[in-house]
C-alpha cells in the first residue's frame, strides 16, 4: 500500500453512534498499520474534541506530497467538508452510509430534510472526482449508483467485541428497540402492536432505547401510548451508556424493528451477538444484515408483527434457533474480517 497518510472527513464525530465508532475504528486500524491518520470535521463536538481536528487544521496539517496521501470522506449528512474535498487535490475516496429518504422527515423537520437535499448535491459533485468508495451494504452501493458511476467496495462495519453472557431474558417478556428516536425508524409501529401483542400476552413489555431527535415526534409516541393504555407498558429510556446498552440487550427477549430506511443497522447485529433473536421489517440493507438469521417481515401491520413476536417469544426452539443462527452470522462482521476487506480496498486503489 502506498498511501503513508489516509486521512478521514466526517461532518460531525458523534459520542457512541455507529458511524463514530466507525471513523475512529479506521483511524486506530490505519494507525496500527504503520499510516499516519487524523480525523477531521466539520462541526466540532465538545465530548469529542480530544479524538478529532478542526477542518481549518487540515489546511495546515495535511502535508505529505500528494500522492502518498488519500483523504476518506463519510457521507451522511451535509457537510462543510464536502467544500473542502472539493477544492482539494489529493485523491479522495468515499465512505456511503446513505441519507434518511427527506421524504420521511419532511413532516417532522422540514429543515433536516432540507439538509439531506443539500447533502445529496453534494455527493453527486464528489462521486466524479472519487477514486474509489466503501459501502455499508448492497443496498447502500445500489443507491450510490444514482449519484454516479465509481468503483464501489461493500465493506459493512465492523461490530465491536461482545462477550455473550449466558444469562437468561427477564420474565415478564421484553421487546427491546435500539436506535435514534425518529419518525423513520417506526416507533410508533411497534407501540401500536404491542396493543395487539398484549391480547395474548399481557405481561409483555417494550423497551425503545436511543436518543430523542424530534420534539413532535416524542409527544405523537406519548400520545399514542396512552390513547392505547400502555402506560407503565412502553419504555423510552433516551441515550444509554455503552454498560446500561449492554444490561438492555442481556435483559431482552426478542429484538423488533420496524424501520422504514436502514442503510445497515448495527443494533441488529448487536443483538445478534447478544444471543437475542431478531424480528424485522424487511426493506432497505435490514435484509442484507440480517440474512436468514432472522424472522424477516412483509408487513408492519400490528397484527402481522404481533403475530410474529408471539411466535418467538412462545416457541422456545424457533427462539433458540434464532439465537444460535444469529450468533453465528454476527462472526462474519468481525474487526478481523472487516480490516481485511478495507486493506484490500486501499491495496486496490494504492496500484490504480
Amino acid at each position: 500500500m502506498r498511501w503513508k497518510a489516509i486521512h478521514q472527513f466526517v461532518p460531525m464525530l458523534a459520542d457512541g453512534d455507529a458511524i463514530g465508532g466507525h471513523v475512529l475504528w479506521i483511524r486506530d486500524h490505519l494507525r496500527s498499520r504503520g499510516c499516519d491518520s487524523e480525523i477531521f470535521v466539520g462541526e466540532e463536538n465538545s465530548a469529542t474534541s480530544h479524538e478529532s481536528l478542526s477542518l481549518q487544521e487540515a489546511y495546515h496539517r495535511i502535508r505529505s506530497p500528494i500522492d502518498d496521501t488519500l483523504l476518506i470522506y463519510h457521507v451522511a449528512q451535509a457537510s462543510t467538508c464536502a467544500d473542502f474535498l472539493a477544492s482539494r487535490q489529493e485523491p479522495l475516496a468515499l465512505i456511503f452510509h446513505n441519507f434518511t429518504p427527506p421524504e420521511l422527515l419532511i413532516r417532522w423537520d422540514p429543515d433536516a430534510a432540507f439538509e439531506i437535499l443539500n447533502a445529496q448535491d453534494q455527493l453527486t459533485e464528489l462521486v466524479g472526482k472519487s477514486l474509489f468508495a466503501i459501502c455499508d451494504s448492497e443496498f447502500n452501493s445500489r443507491v450510490l449508483d444514482g449519484f454516479g458511476k465509481v468503483k464501489s467496495f461493500v465493506i459493512p462495519l465492523p461490530l465491536r467485541e461482545i462477550e455473550r453472557s449466558d444469562s437468561s431474558p427477564e420474565e415478564p417478556p421484553i421487546v427491546l428497540f435500539v436506535g435514534r428516536i425518529a419518525p423513520n425508524k417506526g416507533i410508533h409501529d411497534l407501540v401500536a402492536c404491542m396493543a395487539v401483542l398484549r391480547q395474548n400476552l399481557p405481561d409483555v413489555r417494550l423497551r425503545v432505547v436511543g436518543t430523542s431527535t424530534s420534539d413532535a415526534y416524542d409527544v405523537v409516541l406519548e400520545e399514542l401510548t396512552a390513547s392505547l393504555d400502555l402506560t407503565g407498558v412502553v419504555t423510552l429510556t433516551g441515550w444509554v451508556n455503552s454498560d446500561d446498552l449492554e444490561r438492555e440487550y442481556q435483559r431482552a427477549s426478542v429484538f423488533c424493528t420496524l424501520s422504514d430506511h436502514e442503510g445497515f443497522g448495527v443494533p441488529i447485529l448487536e443483538a445478534m451477538a447478544y444471543g437475542v433473536p431478531v424480528v424485522a421489517y424487511d426493506n432497505s440493507a435490514i435484509g442484507d444484515t440480517v440474512g436468514d438469521s432472522g424472522l424477516l417481515l412483509n408487513s408492519k401491520e400490528p397484527t402481522v408483527v404481533a403475530s410474529a413476536l408471539d411466535r418467538v417469544l412462545s416457541d422456545k426452539s424457533l427462539s433458540d434457533r434464532l439465537c444460535r443462527s444469529g450468533r453465528q452470522r454476527s462472526k462474519l462482521f468481525s474487526g478481523e474480517r472487516v480490516a481485511e476487506a478495507l486493506d484490500r480496498a486501499l491495496s486496490w486503489s494504492s496500484t490504480s
